[in-house]
């Protein structure tokens, strides 16, 4: 059997490294890619909203319209709290895969991240086996699918990859489990291509994004944690991994048929984690935007914060209890801080969870329940104040600055973007190592350590996005830029002759081959 259009994904896979490990010889799959096909340079969301590069991969729709940003953590317009983003929040319909069912076409989607049944779609559709992020649950169309992928390949060998305790048993069974759940996700794919003859046929490794966020620091002399005396299964981790889904890979190219099109994209990359957005909480409230009556009563109240957050996850739900008693009113009486800090009318802006990058939003007026930032004027001011005074941040060891940019919405998307999105977003260094302090005349010395016990990770995302492409009338051995994750779906559509929704905002690759 075959496919006219194969989709494989490689979720936070570094593309500089299959470039370096297929040049080398170790991933021959990646070099026979690179070498019969054309390679696309690919923009991304990385310094805006990171989250979203999946929700854009798979729609072509720009998060500026569809803010899907931070799934396990988002806040939403006219709410005051961040809770997780619901199915409610999520249009399946965008998907490339449904806009292809729609038009008769018969499909596979395998593993995509963060997406959702499209009931009734024309073919098959499985979410969450084998992801590094499950932010719904795993369910398959038809419902009988997921029955029969357990007994015949069992459930994914790994659940959740922040769990492995930092030692070497541990992450020797983590390794083991995502070499396994390699070879279990190529041999689920090909038993699936091979089984009728598809369209459209789509699926993800996610492992090379497990092992890039908790082996980085058994690769790169540039991490505190680094060992050159570290167990080498350890510190071939990553490559061991990358190969295990190069073999997979190959499997699928000569299953696919003459006649299809194969497209590879690795989303986002993967380097060290250098972080910089955990010292923003500190330095909006030494900046007068916290809701607190102190800069030290608002750290007493951070330091709660931070403490419940490093408790684990099935204690944290205490936390929204514990905001409801005495105690915690009493406290905010005394200190004028909120657990939820844009649940006071005295909070001026707030730092958001936003993965490599900063964010901050504006307690503003007609758009927040206790707005206290009008809009037009002083909005824009304050803007301005925040941003000043962040481009003055500088690294103590260094006396280098820390920031690199600081972006407004509309800077960043034009004025017609949803109301979802930051108002500000902070783009760090990243050559400084580990920003985990930082001074300025305004908010002094201020020390936030990156480490959290929930999320013991060393590798964190880069901007490279890649595409390779092969197939009849596909450039050999070329190299091109100019393209964005935001084209992966017209392009896909494009070679199957559907038309292109109107609300998509990416552009068709192949067209730009034509021209």
């Amino acid at each position: 059997m075959s496919a006219k259009v194969v989709f494989i994904g490689l979720d936070a896979a570094e593309a500089t490294l299959l470039e370096q490990w297929a040049e080398e010889g170790v991933l021959e799959s990646f070099a026979s890619l690179i070498r019969n096909g054309t390679t696309w340079h690919l923009d991304n969301s990385l310094e805006t909203l990171p989250g979203a590069i999946w929700p854009e991969l798979v729609s072509g729709i720009s998060c500026a319209k569809r803010p899907l940003y931070y799934h396990s953590r988002q806040l939403h317009s006219g709410e005051a709290r961040v809770r997780a983003v619901s199915p409610e929040d999520v249009d399946a319909d965008d998907y490339f895969w449904v806009v292809a069912s729609r038009e008769g076409k018969r499909v596979a989607a395998i593993d995509l991240p963060q997406t959702l049944l499209s009931p009734g779609i024309n073919g098959i559709q499985l979410c969450e086996w084998g992801l590094h992020d499950r932010n719904f649950k795993i369910v398959s169309e038809p419902e009988s699918l997921l029955a029969e992928i357990r007994e015949r390949f069992g459930d994914h060998p790994v659940t959740y990859c922040d769990r492995h305790g930092e030692v070497e048993a541990g992450y020797r069974v983590l390794l083991k489990g995502l070499l396994n759940g390699a070879r279990m996700k190529s041999d689920l794919l090909c038993d699936f291509l091979d089984s009728e003859t598809w369209d459209l046929f789509a699926g993800v490794y996610g492992e090379t994004h497990c092992v890039g966020h908790q082996f980085w620091h058994f690769k790169d002399p540039a991490h505190p944690r680094y060992d050159p005396q570290a167990p080498t299964d350890l510190r071939e981790a990553i490559p061991r991994v990358y190969e295990e889904i190069d073999k997979g890979i190959g499997r699928i190219l000569r299953m696919a048929g003459p006649g299809a099109t194969v497209i590879v994209v690795a989303s986002h990359g993967m380097g060290l984690y250098t972080s910089g957005p955990q010292l923003l909480p500190e330095i909006l409230v030494r900046l007068g935007c916290g809701s607190a009556k102190s800069a030290a009563s608002a750290t007493t109240v951070r330091r709660f914060q931070t403490s419940v957050s490093h408790l684990p996850r099935h204690i944290q739900p205490l936390l929204r209890w514990a905001a409801n008693t005495p105690l915690a009113k009493w406290m905010e009486s005394k200190t004028g801080c909120l657990l939820d800090p844009l649940e006071s009318e005295h909070t001026r802006a707030v730092a958001l969870r936003n993965n490599r990058c900063g964010a901050i939003r504006l307690n503003m007026k007609g758009r927040e329940p206790n707005g206290s930032v009008e809009p037009g004027a002083e909005a824009d001011a304050l803007v301005a104040y925040i941003r000043e005074e962040l481009l003055q941040l500088v690294d103590p060891a260094t006396g280098e600055n820390i920031v690199v940019r600081v972006t407004a919405a509309d800077e960043a998307f034009g004025a017609a973007y949803h109301p979802d999105v930051p108002d500000i977003m902070v783009v760090f260094r990243a050559d400084l190592g580990l920003l985990e302090r930082c001074t300025s005349p305004t908010v002094g010395d201020v020390r936030v350590p990156i480490y959290h016990p929930n999320i013991p990770r060393t590798g964190d995302h880069t901007t490279e996005s890649r595409m390779w492409v092969v197939g009849s009338g596909i450039p050999a051995g070329e190299r091109r830029y100019g393209g964005n994750v935001l084209d992966l779906a017209p392009t896909i559509l494009d070679l199957l002759g559907v038309t292109l929704p109107s609300q998509v905002d990416g552009k068709s690759l192949m067209t730009m081959h034509a021209a």
